[in-house]
């Protein structure tokens, strides 16, 4: 029997039907993992996301490490940059003070041309070269840019302001050797070289002292010669000076015109044990300093010379005088020192503070011989009677003469008649008494 066409289409549409149910069942029931990587790769972004987070989280990591890195060194002072600061500082500094020198020398020598034999080219052309070393050095400071830390701008600038003003008074030195007055201002520029000078010297020091490495920049020491505008008077004479290194013994006094002195260093130990004058109109500034045993004449005039430095720095004044002592007891048994217009303390008011151009030194420093001074147990001896004496004459309203003091203060202090009077007699050898 053959089979209808129709039912034999029907069967196989069966089979297949069963073959394509067995097939999804089987595909139904298989692991997940077992999955070809055909069917999963289209939705698989693994290995880009790796790429993708290796890629751009490293490179952050390696490029902010070496900032923060780097950083550090600079929390650390001095360093490089600061040291190396200094060292320009240091060139600049020291061929300043060579200018100074320079400075000093042409004026010294013309002054002195009598004796130097300088001739007006050789001056003119020496402070040509000052006045444009200084332009020089003026402008290489301000090409130097100074580290931020510890307030060493400010001190940076106050040096190129001080080499400014050196600068200007180069000039002025210049055009007051042109001028046909007899020297005055030449002689007032080269004070204002000399105070700016000092001003410059103080600002390097402060920046020394900030950067804290040791090595001291050793600047010289410059003061306005004394010569031929100097005049030395004793008590026997009056001599016009014309050396180019006076010399003066004893109780001289000696007047330098519209000058002005610096000094880098204490010269001698000493103390201020007094001063006043500060509020006075005018500023009459005064003080008693105390000097260690055996300073020189010199050397009290070099001291004078840093005080009024240091005072014209730290505030203005229109006169300043100096008495130096040794003991306290003393009136300027050292002599004297002033810095005045015109060298007058009474005349203070005619000048405005801080202008110090119509300024003169008068130096009444004395030679002391330290010899006639009196022992350690004579000034505790006589200062016992002192102080007795004082107390004496304020109970009884009376001033008796030593004749007559001295036995009752021998018993009321327990001290021998004889220790007293040697003690007096100590005392007015060494003030002149």
């Amino acid at each position: 029997m053959t089979p209808s066409p129709i039912a034999s289409l029907a069967r196989n549409r069966a089979l297949w039907l069963l073959c394509a149910f067995v097939l999804a069942l089987v595909a139904c029931s298989d692991d997940p993992e077992e999955v070809p990587p055909e069917t999963t790769a289209p939705d698989t972004t693994t290995a880009v996301i790796l790429d993708t987070t290796t890629t751009a989280a490293a490179p952050q990591v390696d490029t902010t490490a070496p900032t923060t890195t780097t950083t550090v060194p600079d929390e650390e002072f001095p360093g490089p940059t600061v040291l190396a600061y200094l060292e320009e500082i240091r060139n600049i500094a020291v061929a300043t003070g060579q200018v100074a020198l320079d400075m000093r020398a042409a004026n010294n020598d013309w002054d002195n041309r009598s004796v130097t034999g300088v001739r007006y080219p050789d001056t003119e052309a020496a402070l040509v070269a000052v006045r444009d070393r200084t332009r020089q050095l003026r402008d290489a400071i301000g090409l130097v840019e100074p580290p931020n830390e510890f307030g060493l701008p400010v001190e940076h600038q106050t040096a190129w302001e001080a080499l400014g003003e050196m600068a200007d008074a180069a000039v002025e030195a210049l055009a007051g050797l042109r001028s046909p007055d007899t020297g005055e201002r030449r002689r007032a520029a080269l004070s204002d070289f000399i105070v700016a000078f000092e001003r410059f010297n103080g600002a390097v020091s402060r920046i020394v002292d900030i950067i804290d490495v040791g090595g001291a920049i050793d600047l010289p020491t410059i003061t306005v010669a004394t010569t031929v505008a100097t005049t030395t008077t004793t008590t026997a004479a009056t001599t016009a000076t014309t050396s180019a290194a006076p010399t003066t013994t004893g109780a001289t006094t000696t007047t330098v015109a519209a000058t002005t002195t610096t000094t880098l260093s204490a010269v001698v130990e000493h103390s201020i044990v007094d001063s006043g004058g500060d509020s006075s109109d005018p500023v009459q500034l005064w003080m008693t300093v105390s000097v260690e045993v055996g300073t020189t004449k010199k050397q009290l005039a070099e001291l004078g010379a840093r005080l009024a430095t240091e005072y014209r720095l730290s505030r203005d004044y229109q006169a300043l005088i100096i008495h130096f002592v040794r003991f306290p007891e003393g009136i300027a048994t050292l002599g004297r020192w002033t810095d005045a217009p015109h060298g007058d303390w009474e005349r203070a008011g005619e000048a405005t503070k801080g202008d110090y151009s119509t300024h003169q030194i008068v130096d009444e420093t004395i030679e002391k011989d330290w010899s006639l001074l009196p022992t350690d147990e004579q000034m505790d001896v006589f200062r016992k009677y002192n102080d007795y004496r004082t107390a004496y004459q304020i109970e009884s309203g009376v001033s008796p003469p030593d004749s007559e003091l001295i036995p009752l203060a021998a018993v009321a202090l327990g001290l021998e008649e004889a220790a007293i009077e040697e003690a007096i007699d100590a005392w007015s050898a060494w003030v002149g008494y």
